[in-house]
């Protein structure tokens, strides 16, 4: 029997396969195809190496342009901060910004500054625009900048210059010294350390500079009963001290008074001896300082040129040699071998203070013919009497009695030699006990009215002219004196030295006077009564915010 096997249709079974399937596994399918997948991960790839090499690109850009704008700060604020520096800081960094063609915006500029330190910290900033990154929204980066610089010195050395002449008497000394003792308080209290030296300068007529200070000088006409010497015009050109051995010889002042009736001790003495009247040279030590402003007393003229000159000289690096010989003495101590330290390179700020009440008045010196040999009195130092050989006469006459007796004409000696040597024999033989004054010895133990009053007003009848006026001179009267004192202000603002000046109830005539002298007009105080410790206080609040402590 024949078996018959039924086959599809060809054609229907290739049309069933290719119908469509199911969404799902439409999705499945594509989920499972990795056909693609490397180049969408290159192209997101690519992208970001683009990006990246644009965010480079502006970050160099951004980098370059911050360390330009730091290094340009840091050499503006550098300058700003040199103690140096005149121009305020802030023009100075701008100045800076301007040279280096810097576009940047000075943000915050903070100055803190005393006499010997400086410290300047500015901030700036700088925009810069995005060449690449600006496609991605950001349009510009902000490239700041901070600098911070501070010059600091750790050696001041100061010179105070104080008025004593004779109208500082009563209260004003008293509140002088307090001024100044404050001053010294305040400025060793604020400095632990060797880094502060102060000298201290009294002047009135003159300005005694001590024993030991004389030596370091060659002098003529040289005696011991005080020490002075007398500055000529050209002296107040520089602030230099001319040491024994470099060629100028100073005439050291005669110890003689114009001011009073006055015989065995001078009551006024152009050249004053009195220990408060004595410099005070290159000093640490406070305890000592502080004394020699209690011993301060008033007497005499002003030279305020005197007082500035001696002041400056105490400041000036010249004087290093007379220090190593008053360390020898035993004046200053050994460790300020290397005072006054140099303009220069040191690393010093060195401070003048001048006080004054009043103005420049005249200045007196004997004239050369009084300033040695032989003087025609003899004195008897057992009885206390004086005589006088008078040439006219040729007589010698004698003190009745010792003490403030004139001359007795009534017993005078007659003397018959002719050679002065042979007068001077016949006196000494006739009259024993009476020896010869020279003239330097004479007017170092009477003034010159005492001299003239009662030693030669019975027999000359000029003795006002011949022995009052006749041997001193005003070598230098209140109107030099100024132009003294311009001078040698401006040579000692030529060496950088800080100048304060204080007008204690001083005539208008001084104040200008000082406030020409000042560093600047703010280093100028016009002060009354008590307001001199403020003015005081104020200069030594300037100086200690030197925060010398290191």
């Amino acid at each position: 029997m024949t078996k018959f096997t039924a086959k599809p249709v060809k054609g229907a079974a290739e049309s069933q396969a290719r119908m469509p399937r199911s969404i799902k596994g439409v999705l499945r399918d594509f989920a499972d195809d990795e056909s693609g997948v490397l180049v969408a991960f290159s192209i997101w790839f690519m992208l970001m190496i683009l990006f990246v090499g644009a965010l480079g690109v502006d970050v160099m850009r951004y980098e370059t342009q911050r360390t330009r704008l730091q290094a340009s700060l840091d050499q503006a604020v550098l300058a700003a901060a040199d103690l140096d520096q005149k121009r305020d800081s802030a023009t100075v960094v701008a100045d800076y910004f301007d040279k280096f063609k810097v576009d940047a915006q000075i943000v915050s500029l903070d100055v803190d500054e005393g006499l010997a330190h400086r410290e300047v910290v500015a901030r700036a900033e700088k925009t810069v625009p995005t060449q690449l990154v600006h496609m991605l929204g950001v349009d510009e980066f902000n490239a700041p900048a901070l600098s911070r610089a501070v010059e600091r010195v750790e050696n001041v050395e100061i010179s105070l210059v104080l008025d004593i002449s004779g109208s500082m008497s009563g209260n004003k000394i008293s509140r002088l010294q307090t001024a100044a003792t404050e001053f010294v308080d305040t400025i060793f209290e604020q400095n632990q350390s060797e880094g502060v030296t102060l000298s201290i300068i009294p002047y009135s007529t003159q300005v005694n500079v001590g024993e030991h200070m004389l030596d370091e000088l060659d002098v003529s006409d040289g005696h011991e009963n005080s020490h002075c010497v007398n500055i000529e015009e050209p002296d107040f050109n520089n602030t230099r001290f001319e040491l024994a051995g470099s060629g100028r010889v100073y005439e050291q002042t005669q110890h003689f008074d114009v001011f009073t009736y006055s015989e065995g001790e001078l009551s006024a003495p152009v050249c004053r001896d009195d220990p408060g009247a004595v410099i005070t040279p290159i000093s640490g030590d406070r305890a000592a300082l502080k004394t020699a402003i209690n011993q301060l007393s008033a007497g005499g003229n002003t030279s305020i040129d005197l007082g500035i000159k001696w002041g400056a000289m105490l400041l000036d690096p010249s004087t290093q040699a007379a220090v190593s010989g008053l360390i020898d003495d035993g004046v200053v101590n050994p460790i300020y071998a290397n005072r006054p330290l140099n303009y220069q390179g040191d690393d010093a700020i060195k401070v003048l203070v001048v006080m004054t009440d009043g103005q420049n008045t005249s200045q007196y010196r004997l004239d050369d013919p009084y300033r040695s040999g032989d003087s025609n009195v003899w004195y008897n130092a057992a009885e206390d009497r004086y005589g006088v050989y008078w040439p006219n006469s040729k007589r010698f006459y004698r003190q009745s009695y010792s003490g403030n007796y004139r001359i007795n004409t009534s017993n005078g000696y007659y003397i018959w030699q002719s050679s002065d040597s042979a007068i001077a024999n016949r006196i000494s033989n006739e009259f024993p006990g009476y020896e010869r004054l020279t003239f330097p010895e004479l007017f170092a133990q009477a003034s010159n009215a005492w001299i003239a009053y009662y030693l030669y007003s019975p027999v000359d009848y000029n003795y006002w002219s011949n022995w009052y006026h006749a041997p001193r001179d005003i070598v230098h009267p209140g109107s030099s004196k100024d132009g003294h004192t311009q001078t040698v202000c401006n040579s000692v603002k030529q060496q950088d030295i800080v100048v304060y000046t204080i007008g204690f109830e001083a005539p208008k005539h001084s104040e200008n006077l000082l406030e020409s002298c000042a560093s600047t007009r703010s280093h100028f105080f016009d002060v009354d009564g008590i307001e001199i410790s403020d003015a005081f206080a104020a200069i030594a609040a300037s100086i200690s915010q030197l925060k010398l402590i290191q």
